[in-house]
């Protein structure tokens, strides 16, 4: 989308790390949404640095130039004046996107709202203070300004929205750089299934957010991409009696709440996962189907005993997702197979669930390991407990023997010791940028003891950690 942007000399839109770190790049996209059986707009940040441009079909996106009317700023911009929000200038289209996003989000803000709204957006020269400063003025003061030019013309713009996406599959070719790109983009699980079955080698798009940073960095071309995004029956969440079932092409952002009414824990621990911006687009099927090493989510969903449903044409199959990674980038998916959803058991009464990310940043950056301990407690003492590790070897991985140890040195003193020999048996992290082989072993069983105490209501809070009941640490 980036390079659509500024080849069309839409420049306002800047380019800075080109993976989605920044926020130098951020638009916004409008999207047709059903509320209590009503159409709506939503407008949600993006980085454009790391979305495809045939991912906008069907979009309203808007971008810094498309929000002055005539010679008056839109009210974010005119707030960014004031407050004198802006020095270089580099990174204000950015910071603007970000803000125009959430006054079309939110009546009302707090510090809180905001903080998650610019998470994705780095300045290195004004500071915080001014452009938090905009952000209250003009998304508060709301009620008391003209609308803007979005709010007096969304039943034009929802209209427009309706006719592009009535029951559209897209298939289309371009060409690149002398490549010919095959890229389809189907709307219901049937034609999905029919497409892939007929290609079964094409690479499968959710929201590429991982994906497109071989595009952009390795600069690899794909001959045929089958974009998920759009299928129907993969963006559903079915909230049932004893499991929560969510489509493979949900973002983070749209799972969070169904996630967070269950597993609270899970608030500080999706905050520092990713910036809104790439929580807007990165979804948890693509997460997954990634198989990354270093991937947050995978630990947390092999402790929550997720289970994934696998669909290939009209055949289905169910998967433990501990099982479902076989070796580095390597999972159980056959050819022109696909994830269609993620199941996971709803937590017992005395269920507890304790995550930990250990990175360089406190926020927005790679795990050196994490980890991720399910407890079923009974009489103060686990009844049964599910570890995994992310960061730990070349796959997310579940720690059987370290299980073992919880189970029998729970009110041990020699527990961190004999977590420690359980994870060397197990896992043989490697050194690398982030953290050393025996740093990742240290930490980790220094986590498990952390785990326990935090339990048992004994942990001291560090000054990383969020004051809910999840327990986090910075290395």
């Amino acid at each position: 989308v980036l390079q659509w942007l500024r080849n069309n000399n839409l420049v306002g839109t800047k380019e800075g790390c080109a993976a989605g770190d920044c926020g130098a790049c951020t638009a916004v996209v409008g999207e047709l949404v059903t509320r209590n059986n009503k159409q709506a707009i939503h407008y949600k940040s993006i980085n454009t640095c790391i979305a495809l441009a045939s991912s906008m079909i069907g979009k309203h996106l808007v971008t810094v130039e498309g929000l002055v009317e005539g010679e008056n700023l839109h009210p974010v911009q005119q707030a960014m004046v004031t407050e004198n929000g802006s020095q270089c200038g580099f990174c204000t289209p950015g910071v603007v996107m970000s803000l125009f996003a959430m006054y079309h989000s939110e009546d009302k803000l707090n510090i809180t709202k905001i903080n998650e709204g610019l998470s994705g957006n780095l300045c290195r020269c004004t500071g915080y203070k001014p452009i938090i400063a905009a952000a209250f003025s003009s998304i508060n003061e709301k009620a008391n300004n003209p609308a803007d030019y979005y709010t007096k013309n969304q039943t034009k713009i929802k209209q427009t929205l309706a006719r592009l996406n009535k029951n559209q599959n897209v298939s289309l070719s371009y060409n690149n750089n002398g490549n010919t790109i095959h890229y389809e983009a189907p709307t219901s699980l049937k034609d999905l299934a029919k497409v892939l079955g007929n290609n079964p080698q094409a690479t499968i798009l959710a929201g590429g957010t991982d994906l497109n940073l071989e595009i952009t960095q390795s600069t690899r071309q794909f001959s045929h991409i089958i974009n998920i995004s759009q299928v129907q029956e993969l963006n559903a969440i079915k909230d049932e009696k004893s499991k929560i079932e969510i489509g493979s092409a949900v973002t983070y952002q749209d799972a969070s709440s169904s996630l967070i009414k269950y597993w609270p824990e899970l608030e500080g621990f999706l905050h520092r996962f990713a910036s809104l911006p790439i929580k807007n687009w990165a979804t948890i099927g693509g997460n997954i189907a990634n198989a990354s090493p270093i991937g947050d989510m995978p630990p947390v969903l092999i402790a929550l005993e997720a289970k994934l449903k696998l669909r290939k044409k009209s055949a289905i199959r169910s998967v433990k997702l501990e099982d479902f990674f076989i070796g580095y980038k390597k999972t159980a998916l056959e050819e022109g197979e696909f994830i269609e959803s993620i199941t996971i058991p709803k937590p017992a009464p005395m269920e507890r669930l304790i995550t930990h990310k250990i990175s360089k940043r406190y926020e927005d950056d790679i795990s050196a390991v994490c980890m991720a301990m399910n407890v079923c407690l009974q009489d103060s003492k686990p009844k049964s407990v599910m570890v995994a590790f992310g960061g730990m070897s070349g796959i997310p991985q579940r720690a059987e023997q370290l299980e073992q140890v919880l189970l029998d040195y729970w009110d041990k003193e020699e527990l961190v010791q004999k977590a420690y020999s359980a994870l060397k048996e197990e896992f043989s992290p490697l050194s690398d940028v982030r953290a050393s082989a025996e740093y990742r072993l240290q930490v980790s069983a220094n986590l498990v003891k952390k785990s326990v105490l935090g339990i048992k209501g004994e942990a001291l809070a560090n000054l990383a950690e969020t004051s809910n009941e999840s327990f986090y640490m910075e290395a």
